[in-house]
């Protein structure tokens, strides 16, 4: 029954008969580790108190300060104290989901206040006098806007993107200017985009109705494309650059303004503007980078109804699938394995094959450098394909002995997986009890997220006195002299803004200092605010890991109701409640120590991270060397414990014991039976990886072949579009349910064991494991008739 004496010795005596044990029907329970939930009640409420603290002494709007092209905090630093508002030159070009990694490729500046009017340079270079447009000039520069003296200076300043050639009326949002968008100006933008400009003079927005200046608003929003292919002409580089969608359906399609305000309707805009952002980093040729994204859009959106449908087609796929895992896990496995074996050896075939051709078969290596042709020399190198025949023989071997020495302990494993298809089968609202635990989550993260932001929110601004580097990375040598009581700045110095705009200055008269700045440095945090940091960290790694454990445990509990009950129909009604309310009421304290343990592992690796990134500029290889063998030490210790944890919580679902005694208790009971461990771990892994992987191809195949056969019902731009968003919805579909499916597995296999352990059999002690595994492990319940169950 035990794998051999040795471990039975080292690792304790089998479990003996307990007439008293029902499994986790048991009555007579009480709460386990009950100092180890009041610390943790008594934790939640410090974080409760740090984060009310947090909101109270916080101010988000430190963090939201927005950042110019010049790396100058917009009211913040000397140079820009009067200007706290950020102006984008084409502020389409943030639409983009990459704009948090790779920025906002346009010029940003700060400004006093945000632009009240529409501007457009091109229908207003001939209306307005220069002095009214350089009014309306928005430059990089101070500089830039006052060395301009005539129109031709304007044209100059906009064809090198110094200046801005258009902008629409805009609002503050968070301190960046946005443009103001209407219903108004949206019913205009098709009449203005067909009029294709027939008419050479504009009138004012100041001078024209209410309905010209939201015409001349629309106008401002059609210029972008001109204004872009002006402002930044195209390089010898092949990458697309995005283009503005608007114009892009007028010119391409020619349709009137109904049939464009139809597409509108059809297609989120914005949407589509941030996916053919997207698309034209990456995509290179001659095609349109904007209408793919527009496409792409457009078919997400024309396709919504069959992908939800083949979303949910999956979800009963994948409950079919579990419940038909009684009878098809054996040939699926057996199948895999006798292909893997067969592979192998045609694999040694064509390898000895090759090698016997090579060796008889003079050539000369070819001697160009390029990855393709060292390849080709590999391939033409009989040691290679002898090294890998001896290869492949050897993995022959060892799963050839390893499929005959554990073959019996592979067909345990897939009796278990076909018990636990009945388990799950039974309790079918146990594949939805994960959405619970998502809602959990999801309210942590937000919740310590909002408190990391308002606790990096309290401290002081803390400014540096720096010189601004030019285009080529040059550091400028500008003679910045202050005076009073900013004598003492220097270069790298501590300093303040207002001094500094104040008594430091470039001459005799008294010009403020252009190429150096008193920037923003940091927030300074408090010590206090800086621990409380780590306490909100700690905090979000023990809920997680709590409510993780909570969820198997309520899990193991359902699952250990099902196996340790006699007859099968027998089982009650609403036995994940049960377990539900058990955990709830009895083992939080259990959840609240495991959990706890798991935190102190996972912070300790955070900080090794730390100090390893701290570390990372003294290029110590000793260093490197010891930081390295921690982090793995530390990755290997928490993979065990969240594996010796995971066993705790069933034994504690079944017997109701503190932590300490069920983690003893699972380790004992596992390593008595290691080889039947090891073998049901990786055959679980290995069937549950296949199907996940046959559900997940199956939904998308089917998805394709409907979608090309099926024309008239939808036209689509790319099939492959709603193909990929199934493809990726239904492999997380399926790992959740996989997920419930690989719990039941292992809470079953401790049951079992402890079934061997326990039972013999007899009427007084019968086994409650199935006919098969019974058959396998040649026992059998001796049973008057009228007491035998059905299986």
């Amino acid at each position: 029954m035990t794998e051999n004496v040795e471990l039975v010795n080292k690792y304790g005596e089998p479990l003996r008969y307990d007439r008293n044990f029902q499994g986790p029907r048991q009555r007579d329970r009480s709460c386990t580790d009950v100092p180890c939930l009041i610390i943790f009640v008594l934790f939640l409420g410090g974080w409760a108190f740090i984060a009310h603290y947090a909101i109270q002494n916080g101010d988000l709007n430190k963090l939201m300060v927005p950042t110019d092209m010049y790396n100058q905090k917009c009211g913040i630093d000397s140079s820009v104290l009067n200007k706290k508002y950020l102006f984008f030159f084409n502020l389409d070009q943030c639409i983009d989901p990459l704009v948090p990694i790779t920025g906002c490729n346009t010029p940003q500046i700060c400004v006093e206040s945000c632009p009240s009017q529409t501007f457009v340079w091109d229908s207003m270079k001939n209306t307005m006098s220069l002095q009214e447009l350089r009014a309306r000039l928005i430059c990089k520069t101070d500089a830039d806007k006052a060395a301009i003296g005539s129109k031709a200076d304007i044209e100059r300043a906009i064809q090198e993107n110094r200046c801005a050639r258009y902008y629409i009326k805009s609002q503050p949002f968070l301190n960046r200017c946005m443009f103001e968008f209407s219903d108004q100006i949206c019913e205009l933008l098709p009449s203005v985009l067909l009029r294709a400009r027939r008419d050479s003079t504009v009138r004012l927005p100041g001078n024209s109705s209410q309905v010209e200046e939201l015409e001349m608003q629309a106008m401002a929003l059609t210029m972008q494309s001109e204004a872009l292919a002006r402002v930044a002409p195209q390089t010898g580089s092949s990458k697309q650059e995005p283009v503005d969608e608007r114009v892009g359906q007028c010119r391409r399609q020619q349709l009137n303004g109904a049939v464009i305000r139809e597409k509108m309707m059809q297609t989120d805009t914005r949407l589509a503007k941030m996916v053919g952002n997207l698309v034209a980093h990456f995509y290179n040729g001659t095609h349109d980078a904007q209408r793919l994204g527009e496409e792409i859009v457009e078919d997400l959106v024309n396709s919504m109804s069959v992908v939800l449908m083949a979303l949910f087609c999956t979800l009963l796929a994948s409950l079919i699938y579990i419940a038909l895992m009684r009878w098809i896990a054996a040939p699926i496995l057996w199948f895999s394995i006798i292909g893997v074996l067969v592979g192998l050896l045609v694999a040694i075939y064509y390898s000895f094959k090759q090698y016997s051709f090579w060796s008889n078969t003079a050539t000369v290596p070819l001697h160009d450098l390029n990855l393709h042709k060292q390849w080709q020399n590999l391939l033409q190198n009989p040691k290679m394909w002898l090294y890998l025949s001896i290869a492949a023989c050897i993995v022959f071997v060892v799963i050839f002995l390893l499929v005959i020495v554990l073959r019996k302990r592979i067909r345990i494993a897939i009796a278990l997986i076909k018990e636990g298809s009945k388990a799950v089968s039974t309790v079918i609202s146990t594949v939805f009890f994960p959405i619970f635990s998502w809602v959990l989550f999801i309210c942590t993260i937000g919740f310590a997220i909002g408190v990391g932001l308002y606790l990096g929110s309290i401290g002081t601004f803390s400014f540096r006195m720096v010189r601004r580097l030019t285009d080529t990375g040059e550091v400028t040598n500008e003679q910045c002299v202050c005076e009073g009581p900013a004598v003492n700045y220097t270069v790298g110095a501590a300093c303040d803004p207002e001094i500094f705009k104040q008594y430091c200055h470039i001459n005799l008269r008294r010009e403020s200092c252009a190429q150096t700045t008193c920037s923003f440095l940091e927030i300074d945090n408090p010590t206090l605010i800086r621990w409380a940091m780590g306490y909100n960290v700690f905090g979000y790694l023990w809920l997680t890991f709590f409510i993780s454990a909570f969820s198997d445990m309520v899990l193991a509990a359902t699952f250990a109701r099902w196996y340790w009950t006699f007859k099968k129909r027998d089982v009650p009604y609403f036995t994940l409640t049960r377990a539900f309310c058990q955990t709830a009421c009895y083992h939080l304290g259990t959840l609240a120590f495991g959990s706890l343990i798991l935190a102190i592992c996972r912070m300790i690796r955070l900080v090794l991270e730390y100090i390893d990134a701290k570390l990372k500029k003294y290029d110590n290889a000793v260093t490197r060397a010891i930081l390295c063998c921690m982090r793995c030490f530390f990755w290997l210790l928490e993979s065990f414990l969240r594996f010796l944890n995971k066993n705790a919580y069933i034994m504690c679902a079944m017997h109701g014991k503190n932590f300490c005694t069920s983690a003893k208790d699972a380790f004992n009971l596992l390593m008595r039976n290691f080889l039947r461990v090891v073998t049901l771990d990786k055959v679980t892994d290995f069937l549950f990886f296949l199907s996940k992987l046959l559900l997940t191809a199956g939904a998308g195949v089917s998805t394709y072949y409907f979608l090309a056969n099926n024309p008239s019902v939808i036209q689509l731009n790319h099939k492959a579009v709603p193909t990929t968003v199934v493809v990726i919805a239904a492999f997380l579909i399926s790992s959740v349910f996989f997920g419930v499916y690989s719990m039941a597995v292992d809470t079953l296999f401790l049951c079992f064991l402890e079934d061997c352990e326990r039972n013999d059999g007899t009427p007084e002690k019968p086994y409650f494991m199935s006919k098969q595994l019974m058959k396998i492990l040649g026992k059998k319940n001796k049973l008057p008739q009228r007491q035998r169950r059905g299986k």
